[in-house]
């Protein structure tokens, strides 16, 4: 493990971009001064710790001045990228520094973009703390690297400046006992939570105190941020045992591009102060969560045995008797897998309706850490009713939301495309019914780093080997009077019977095996 020092000193590295750069550093010493620098931490194999050699954070300021607007290499304008330092690593700890930008809009107020960022972290288990965030609009930005993800931030003992929405993003993060002070009217934050994640931000224990040029109650504590209008950011921020200063607006919450606050989860407890009040336009929680409690799973989850959730349509889900011989994989995978499962998928749904009907919803209330939710959709996704999902602009959008859910809780998620539907050309060979949807389900599992159980491509080649003919027996083709449910028979080349259910809950099972999700076989 190595130490790096940092100074203007001839024995000592000239920058933190250098001492970043050597994955060997485990942790860097800053000596008192003030570093230029425009500093990203990118991915890294060990923890890192950066800090000041005296503790103060007056004593090192690392500053830069770029704002959104600006050019990069390409000569087109950068937005987040502006950032004086960004943390994309995971477990980092920075501690007694200043982080700032000094673009100063008031000097440019006819410029278009006045957003000018000190800090955005993507990374998880980021702990900032004894430190200073100095800028004025966009001065934090707490958030993931997609939202799919889910990304833990604890600020502790630290002074935020800034005067519009300078405590923002979708990570969740709690600022503890910190000082956020506004320098201007304003709102303080703006999360873009994902609506999945039950925890946003939280403001616990925190003195809410402004210059004394800011105009009493020109502050409000935030407005809920929608990036590009997605409706599924729906922004959480909570306010728990804070001092709220004069500067804080009776009516504390505001609306943001069209979205109303009152669709955020937005909440105070225990505010006192002048500016705590409390009325219809000061919704209350009766919690008070610890940090700990919010940022669960910082030190590990609970150790058990997780059990197996599947969310999917009729090739997964589980008939009654009356229904047979039709079954779906998913209601055969508790033999294949030797766990506990429970199967949600419903017939006829798509992932956009199995979301608008609240069905995910009730999902996510169940589920437990190391938990494993099975998501299988993309029959229904490409029907041109209601159920539809745009295979270029919707569908992964739409199953991220599946993603954050599970991680947020500590379970894991495992992406499956389609059973192929049986169906041969003239030439006797298997051919693929589902278009696009598959190859945007393995992008999706390589984009998210989640485990991919490729049925598409399993159950086609399986097909194949039983041939046009056998493998009538994997789905319904039935003979009149054979089965009480189909008296007049069927020929029915999407759902599966039992011996269709039972290889493919197998290659399911296989599946979460290779992936390291299940023992392997005794």
């Amino acid at each position: 493990m190595t130490i790096a020092r940092v100074g203007d000193d001839a024995d000592l590295l000239p920058s933190l971009t250098l001492a970043i750069a050597d994955p060997a550093v485990h942790e860097i010493v800053l000596a008192p001064g003030r570093y230029v620098e425009h500093v990203a931490i990118p991915a890294r194999r060990q923890p890192l710790t950066i800090r000041s050699e005296s503790g103060r954070a007056e004593d090192v300021v690392l500053t830069f001045g770029l704002s959104q607007g600006d050019r990069d290499r390409t000569g087109m304008e950068i937005v987040q990228d502006c950032a004086t330092l960004t943390v994309d690593a995971d477990e980092v700890t920075i501690r007694g520094i200043t982080i700032e930008n000094s673009f100063d809009k008031r000097l440019q107020p006819k410029r278009a973009n006045q957003q000018a960022l000190a800090l955005r972290t993507r990374g998880d288990r980021i702990l900032v703390e004894d430190c200073v965030l100095r800028a004025r609009q966009d001065t934090a930005l707490l958030d993931t690297p997609s939202y799919a993800a889910v990304s833990r931030v604890h600020l502790r003992r630290c002074l935020v400046e800034g005067d519009v929405d300078f405590v923002y993003g979708r990570a969740t993060a709690v600022l503890e006992q910190c000082a956020i002070r506004s320098i201007g009217p304003g709102y303080i934050t703006a999360p873009s939570t994902a609506r999945e994640n039950p925890r946003g931000f939280l403001f616990l224990g925190c003195e809410i105190v402004a210059d004394a040029d800011v105009p009493a109650g020109s502050v409000r504590l935030g407005r809920p941020w929608h990036p590009g209008r997605k409706p599924d950011a729906i922004g959480q921020a909570w306010f728990v045992g804070c001092e709220l200063g004069e500067h804080i607006a009776a009516d504390a919450w505001s609306e943001m591009g069209g979205f109303a606050w009152q669709d955020a989860r937005f909440a105070e407890q225990g505010s006192r102060g002048p500016g705590a009040l409390v009325g219809a336009d000061r919704p209350q929680t009766a919690e008070t969560p610890t940090a700990a409690q919010w940022l669960l799973g910082w030190e590990g989850w609970p150790a058990r045995e997780g059990e197996i959730h599947v969310v999917g349509d009729s090739t997964a889900s589980t008939y009654e008797a009356s229904s047979a011989p039709r079954e779906g994989w998913g209601q055969r995978l508790a033999d294949a897998a030797g766990r506990v499962v429970h199967n949600h998928a419903v017939s006829g749904r798509s992932s956009r309706s199995f979301i608008d009907e609240g069905l995910l919803d009730a999902v996510l209330e169940t589920l437990q850490p190391h938990d494993l939710l099975l998501v299988q959709f993309g029959h229904n996704d490409s029907k041109g009713d209601e159920r539809h999902t745009d295979v270029f602009r919707d569908y992964a959008p739409m199953l991220r939301r599946y993603l954050v859910g599970a991680r947020a809780r500590g379970a894991a998620p495992v992406l499956l495309t389609s059973v192929e539907r049986r169906r041969f050309d003239e030439a006797g060979r298997a051919r693929s019914t589902h278009g696009g949807y598959p190859q945007r389900v393995r992008d999706l599992a390589a984009e998210e780093g989640v485990p991919l159980i490729d049925l598409t491509q399993l159950t086609r080649r399986l097909w194949q080997q039983q041939g046009a003919e056998g493998s009538k027996e994997s789905f319904l083709w039935l003979q009149p009077g054979a089965h009480a449910a189909f008296p007049d028979g069927e020929q029915d080349d999407t759902h599966l019977s039992a011996s269709g259910a039972i290889a493919v809950a197998g290659m399911v099972a296989d599946g979460l095996r290779a992936a390291g999700l299940l023992p392997p076989r005794a």
